[in-house]
């Protein structure tokens, strides 16, 4: 972290310091989705719980699929697009048509590690067009006869559906996705994600025993859901910035080392609340030696200090 000013912030507070009123606008939840409901209905669920007016989640999941789904509530809602474009995580079990032997079925999965070729299903919600996707590791974990237990660390947007059918077409035997659960998404795991009943009963204590340390586990501030590189401003940039202003040089207090020009980065106060997401159109070096000059292009405003 390169400091350019010594600063006090005042405006604003922690965003651990939030309410939980505060928190229905600016929280999320990293939910555990039980097989049944959409990826729409689960967050509905959450939000009526919460009492929160809107809510959104990140990485939409089949009702057939369980896992990880972070929930946002309120403003938080904003940065969803950013969470579903991070790396995500799954356990599959793949039930093949017929029974091949060990080594060839190692040898059709070294075929999908890396850069692959893939084209949404039917079914998907985006353009059917062929794309390009990275499989970062495919493991087979276990073997029970025809049935394949696998795990799988993926480029957001890749469909491991196909890549059962795929794999079953390399074989020739066929194959289809039996069961597959995502492990992690937006940067939770599964041991951090919660179900609906726990939630529902976190947000009990709360309410009527006036427990609130159990909820706080699981409804963050939407800060601890971002993993991008960071600038902190000071108070006077605030109220520019809300209104949509580039940043300029004089107004960063401090910022990671590693920026390059081009990096999307968010834009924090003092105090670490999100302000908003923006491009940079210097490196940290440039920002730290530079006087003058505009160091961010603001690409979304996600709270208004005005």
């Amino acid at each position: 972290m390169l400091i350019l000013q010594e600063y006090e912030g005042k405006i604003g507070k922690k965003p651990e310091e939030r309410s939980i009123e505060e928190l229905r606008e600016y929280g999320v939840l990293p939910l555990d989705k039980p097989r049944g409901p959409t990826s729409h209905e689960t967050s509905a669920f959450a939000r009526k719980l919460l009492g929160a007016k809107k809510s959104g989640h990140s990485g939409t999941l089949d009702a057939d699929v369980s896992g990880v789904l972070p929930v946002l509530f309120g403003h938080a809602c904003k940065i969803s697009t950013i969470l579903t474009k991070e790396d995500k995580e799954y356990v599959c079990i793949m039930r093949l048509g017929a029974t091949v032997a060990d080594e060839e079925l190692r040898e059709a999965f070294s075929r999908f590690r890396g850069r692959i070729y893939q084209k949404p299903p039917e079914a998907s919600a985006v353009a059917k067009k062929l794309r390009i996707r990275n499989v970062y590791s495919l493991d087979i974990l276990e073997r029970d006869g025809k049935d394949i237990l696998f795990k799988a660390k993926v480029q957001h947007g890749t469909y491991i559906r196909n890549i059962c059918f795929d794999i079953g077409e390399v074989l020739g035997v066929g194959a289809e996705m039996f069961e597959l659960r995502r492990t992690k998404s937006g940067g939770f795991s599964e041991k951090q994600a919660v179900t609906l009943q726990d939630f529902s009963d976190r947000l009990w204590l709360a309410q009527e025993c006036g427990n609130e340390k159990p909820l706080r586990e699981c409804l963050l501030p939407m800060e601890r859901a971002l993993h991008l590189r960071k600038i902190f401003v000071d108070d006077g940039a605030l109220k520019p910035l809300s209104s949509g202003a580039d940043l300029a040089v004089p107004g960063i207090l401090r910022l990671d080392d590693d920026i390059a020009r081009g990096d999307s980065v968010q834009l924090l106060s003092d105090k670490g609340e999100l302000v908003c997401i923006a491009t940079a159109l210097m490196s940290a070096k440039e920002m730290q030696t530079k006087k003058n000059g505009v160091a961010c292009d603001v690409e979304r405003v996600i709270r208004s200090f005005a």
